[in-house]
């Protein structure tokens, strides 16, 4: 038995060894097989590595830098912090707010004091003035919070270019390599001291800023407060006003504490001087710009002026009924300035207002001096000494009997005078119309002043009479204006016809009228800004007119303001005003011959862009939505095409007549069976000046449809014929010379050219000749043809020789 197991254990090893041996010799076979395969994979795997290392050792972070490359980030930091130091300063207009929050510290110090433990010293006159001047600082923190936090941004992005340089690894590398640390050393050293200033200026200037930020946000709230305290005074004090604050004028006085109302006011007038100061020092440039005007206008006027001397035209002035600028011409420009002043400044406190109105007052008073009748002048004195009366009733601090009787007595005086000035008035003024109405407003205001100041409302009767004087001495003042602005006007169109040969005199009445419209309208605007100002209820009217204005209204899906319209229609009314009376001041009255045809038709086409411009300007400032006004356009677009085509005809053919000029104003022309001077081309019709004195007024569209005969198009000659029949036996060479001598010694023939003459027939005893000239001046042709024939007459009147025009 083992021994079977035995033979079995051996036979099964062989079997073993057999199939080990069977299975080496198949994976030999396939090994050889797949040989050449893994021979190509492992090359290309191989190429693969070798690939991907060379890349990596172009494009890896970990590449060595070179010395240029740490000599390019050396400069570029430089720069950029070069760049930070110099954007770190922050520049005059933050020094300007460091100022002007300074200022606005001590004038809202001094407001604070008054609005808040002096308000029952504080008038209307007071109360007004603080309120404007609270105005003014709130808009000018406003300005300033604008500019801090745009130098806010500045510097924090100046913060971020110091984060990204901080975290630059080219720089580390550098500074960890001995080698080229020690070859960049000068170079690190300026970026070390650039980096140093310019950090040290970037952190100095945000601390300033966030310190002015903080004072003016402190400011900020300092003045809402003080003007919401200020409003609420002010209804208070209108209440006040109307309500009865003293006794009757016949009832015994009130016992009040003189003296403490006298602190009171002491410091209420401490408060208004200082804020008064602080508001000249704030509003400077609005009075040199309205000096920079005034200037302007003497300078004007005295250039006119020296022209009319130089050509020896003075004249002229008497003529043109001038009466202030000359020789006063630098008082008047004192006039066009004190009388402006209130448009220059419209929330300007009333102290301002009058001082501007008093020296108004000394110009008129030095001007007039010998203007005016003797009467009349002594009127006005009386007038100007009641004004300075009135300006010192504001000291009245507790009105007795006495003082009440003497602003009745004043009230009185200026009725009487008022009407006397009325009285004398005549034709010494312009605006005559508005001057009655002025001063019977003033003596109506008088009488309420009185009766006011007997029923115990010495305020009210108090600004009654100021403001009843203000308006009638600014009134006159605005008379004297609206003549010197209208003086001012003829004296330019004078001097420019001198200079461009006008010897015609004009007719000044009219371009008097011209002008009129506009005058009236900036007198009344000004004299209501004042005349409201001293009632003191300027801001609230404004305020109430802004409203009106600017509140947003809806027609539809069409929304508008009042304001916007309003201001579409100024601008437009202005662009035709500019449009129609540019020339005025070129000396071009329009009824004159032409001596410069070239400049007028440079007016035509600058009539022309003011007035598009004049519409577009009105359409962008009005705010009216233009996909509405396209809409509209596009609905009109239909109507022009179905019944308006002639007018978009003759408008754009008066746009060519305008710019390719195949005639101008003062040309000859004939068109169709017209013939005449050009009087005017305008943008829809032409005017066509007849030698009958008849103006025929052409459709542009019509012009440029017909063959037009322009004889003055490049030059002003025209030839002329002259029929002349010889009877007899005569020498005809003889008579040729003559006729020729004859014809070129007129001074109608055009110089160097010599007469031609034609033998048109030859009869028996009768040679008939047609001499044809030159004449140099076509609107004098029929002068010339005249002229000539005579004088042929004179030559030939005894001979047998007939002349035929």
């Amino acid at each position: 038995m083992p021994r079977i197991i035995s033979y079995s254990l051996i036979f099964s090893f062989c079997i073993l060894l057999i199939n080990l041996s069977f299975g080496q010799d198949t994976l030999k076979t396939h090994s050889d097989t797949l040989k050449p395969h893994q021979d190509s994979l492992n090359k290309k795997r191989e190429r693969g590595f070798r690939k991907n290392r060379d890349l990596a050792a172009i494009f890896s972070d970990s590449a060595k830098l070179t010395s240029s490359d740490y000599q390019i980030r050396i400069e570029k930091n430089y720069a950029i912090l070069s760049m930070i130091k110099n954007k770190s300063d922050l520049g005059p207009r933050i020094s300007n707010i460091q100022v002007k929050l300074a200022d606005s510290d001590s004038a809202l110090l001094i407001l604070k004091e008054n609005i808040l433990n002096n308000s029952q010293a504080l008038g209307l006159r007071n109360l007004q003035m603080f309120r404007s001047l609270l105005n003014d600082i709130h808009k000018d923190i406003e300005k300033q919070r604008h500019v801090l936090d745009s130098a806010e941004a500045t510097l924090s992005s100046l913060k971020n270019e110091l984060k990204v340089m901080m975290k630059d690894t080219v720089i580390r590398s550098l500074m960890k390599d001995s080698v080229n640390r020690q070859l960049f050393a000068p170079q690190l050293k300026d970026m070390r001291e650039a980096w140093r200033s310019g950090t040290s200026k970037l952190k100095e200037s945000i601390t300033l800023i966030n310190l002015l930020q903080t004072h003016n946000s402190a400011n900020a709230v300092t003045t809402a407060a003080l003007l919401e305290k200020v409003n609420n005074l002010l209804l208070t004090s209108f209440s006040r006003v109307f309500s009865k604050e003293y006794n009757y004028l016949w009832e015994p006085l009130q016992n009040r504490s003189l003296d403490q109302l006298r602190k009171s006011h002491e410091k209420a007038r401490n408060g208004e001087h200082k804020a008064l100061n602080y508001y000249f020092k704030d509003s400077l440039n609005n009075r040199l710009f309205l000096l920079v005007i005034g200037f302007i206008f003497g300078i004007w006027l005295y250039r006119n002026i020296y022209r009319l001397k130089k050509s020896d035209a003075l004249d002229k002035i008497q003529y043109l009924q001038i009466e202030y600028l000359y020789p006063h011409f630098i008082a008047s420009s004192f006039v066009v300035i004190f009388t402006l002043a209130p448009f220059f400044d419209l929330d300007a406190p009333s102290v301002y207002i009058e001082s501007m109105q008093f020296l108004l007052i000394l110009t008129l008073t030095f001007i007039c001096l010998k203007k005016w009748p003797r009467n009349l002048f002594i009127y006005w004195l009386a007038m100007v000494v009641l004004y300075i009366c009135f300006s010192f009733t504001h000291h009245i601090l507790l009105p007795g009997l006495f003082q009440r009787f003497g602003l009745i007595l004043l009230n009185v005086l200026s009725v009487v005078f008022g009407s006397l000035f009325l009285r004398g008035l005549k034709n010494h003024l312009q605006l005559r119309g508005f001057l009655r109405f002025v001063i019977i407003l003033h003596n109506v205001m008088n009488i309420l002043a009185i009766l006011c100041n007997i029923f115990g409302r010495f305020s009210l009767a108090q600004i009654l009479g100021n403001t009843a004087i203000f308006s009638f001495t600014q009134a006159i003042g605005l008379a004297v204006f609206s003549k010197i602005c209208i003086e001012a006007i003829l004296l330019q169109i004078e001097t420019s016809r001198i200079k461009q040969g006008f010897k015609t005199t004009f007719d000044f009445q009219s371009v008097i009228k011209d002008f009129q419209g506009l005058v009236m309208f900036t007198v009344v605007l000004l004299w209501v800004i004042v005349f409201t100002t001293n009632l003191n209820i300027y801001n609230t009217s404004k305020d109430a007119v802004a409203t009106l204005m600017t509140k947003q209204r809806a027609i539809g899906s069409a929304n508008f303001t009042l304001g916007g319209i309003v201001l579409f229609f100024i601008i437009i009314w202005i662009a035709h005003l500019l449009q129609k009376y540019v020339g005025y001041f070129f000396g071009d009255t329009g009824n004159d011959d032409v001596q410069n045809k070239n400049q007028r038709s440079r007016m035509l086409i600058a009539r022309l862009v003011v007035l598009c411009a004049g519409y577009l300007l009105a359409v962008t400032a009005s705010g009216l939505p233009v996909d509405k006004i396209t809409i509209v356009l596009g609905a009109l677009g239909v109507g022009i095409g179905l019944g308006l085509q002639n007018i978009v005809t003759n408008f754009v053919s008066g746009i060519i007549l305008i710019f390719d000029r195949p005639l101008q104003v003062g040309d000859s022309i004939e068109i169709g069976n017209k013939t005449g001077k050009v009087r005017e081309i305008g943008i829809r019709s032409s005017t066509l000046l007849t030698s009958d004195g008849a103006e025929v007024i052409i459709p542009n569209g019509d012009i440029l449809s017909q063959h037009i005969t322009n004889w003055t198009l490049s030059n002003t000659q025209q030839r002329l014929s002259i029929s002349v029949s010889v009877n007899g036996n005569q020498d005809i060479e003889k008579i040729s010379n003559n006729i020729k001598s004859s014809i070129s010694s007129s001074s109608y023939v055009l110089a160097n050219t010599t007469p031609g003459i034609e033998f048109v027939a030859l009869k028996k005893d009768v040679c008939e000749l047609k001499i044809h000239f030159w004449c140099k001046d076509v609107y004098k042709a029929e002068e010339a043809k005249s002229s000539i024939i005579y004088d042929l007459y004179k030559e030939f009147g005894e001979s047998n020789i007939s002349i035929k025009g």
